[in-house]
């Protein structure tokens, strides 16, 4: 059973084109250098031909690295989730393939160990940083055993070099520490801020929709409804309201219950949003009055559409009601350039009343 190993995040692949960079970079410099001391000292290796010197100390571990980064750079490209692991395991083969180049003369290069030190640093993972110190910490040991008792002053520069190689570890446990602690604290800001942002949708949700029928409610009907007109002054377009009212709602509730006036008003504001479109608009106006905004719609089609709201909500068998059904009065008003918000909801109750008042259950044109 294999374990399942999680893509690289994007940040996580960023870091990891920064070091293969790096690698790159180094292998230059390392190389620039190796050429130059290879020109300024042609002609005065007396055990070795000049060629040779080249081939055995700059083509050879040149080429080794070279492909060593090659070998990274496709694993970034085809295997990025063995990436990480890669450059950190790469960076200890490259760390010891440039000391074992390096001639004796240079002492200090065992400090290139602190390679892959920076390397398991810059992840920020412990345990990339208790290999990488073991690995320093054995290789300072060897260093140590092989070095003749004599030579004290070469013991004291290896413990000097091991003594650095733990305050860099101890530093990057720090480092890894605080990183770790900044990044639960981003973690939680972010939380925070997530669960701020949905509570101002809940609110702002709430603040515009009726909780009864999902219906936007009476505030936000005006709003959107001025905003409309106002629309029309630089870009006009068919525009109708129509306000509907249940017939005999006080007597639903007088007879089975405000419970099931509240599934009347339910499944009403169900039937209106089945017929209308995306682009109209739906609200609750108050106890059991709903308007209808339609929009981009010749006057025949919105009269057509409210035909259809009005006979579906009568053919509506209520199970609660014993199978019974309510029926709506309809007013209907179209807009036209010259009418103000309140002329127009004006003209649309007007017509709503005068469909109350001459029998129910119609449309009235106003």
């Amino acid at each position: 059973m294999f374990m399942h190993i999680p893509p690289p995040t994007p940040r996580q692949s960023y870091w990891n084109r920064v070091l293969l960079n790096t690698f790159w970079m180094v292998l230059l410099v390392y190389l620039a250098s190796q050429l130059f001391i290879s020109l300024s000292m042609w002609g005065h290796r007396p055990e070795f031909t000049d060629t040779q010197y080249f081939v055995t100390h700059v083509f050879i571990p040149d080429s080794v690295i070279l492909i060593l980064i090659l070998t990274l750079e496709a694993i970034y490209r085809w295997r990025p989730v063995f990436s990480e692991f890669s450059i950190v395991v790469a960076s200890h083969i490259y760390a010891i393939l440039i000391i074992t180049n390096l001639s004796t003369e240079y002492e200090v290069k065992p400090l290139i160990m602190l390679l892959p030190l920076l390397v398991s640093m810059i992840y920020l993972k412990s345990s990339y940083m208790k290999a990488s110190s073991l690995i320093c910490l054995l290789y300072t040991v060897m260093l140590f055993m092989n070095t003749p008792v004599y030579e004290y002053t070469l013991r004291i520069q290896h413990i000097m070099i091991a003594l650095i190689f733990a305050g860099t570890s101890l530093a990057g446990f720090g480092v890894i520490g605080r990183g770790r602690d900044l990044m639960r604290s981003l973690q939680d800001s972010v939380k925070a801020e997530q669960d701020l942002r949905i509570q101002n949708i809940i609110m702002d949700r709430l603040s515009k929709i009726d909780p009864l029928t999902d219906l936007y409610n009476h505030k936000t009907f005006h709003e959107y409804l001025g905003w409309l007109i106002d629309h029309q002054q630089n870009n006009p377009f068919p525009m109708q309201l129509a306000v509907l009212d249940i017939d005999n709602f006080k007597k639903v509730n007088d007879q089975y219950g405000h419970w099931v006036g509240d599934i009347v008003l339910k499944q009403v504001a169900s039937v209106v949003l089945k017929h209308i479109g995306t682009d109209d608009f739906a609200a609750r106006y108050g106890g059991e009055e709903f308007v209808v905004i339609l929009t981009a719609k010749q006057l025949k089609e919105a009269q057509e559409i409210m035909e259809r709201i009005l006979t579906g909500i009568a053919g509506m068998p209520i199970e609660e009601m014993n199978g019974g059904s309510v029926t709506v009065s309809i007013g209907m008003h179209e807009f036209s350039v010259s009418d103000t918000k309140s002329y127009t909801f004006q003209q649309a109750d007007d017509a709503l009343y005068e469909a109350k008042k001459t029998g129910k259950n119609k449309i009235v044109l106003k």
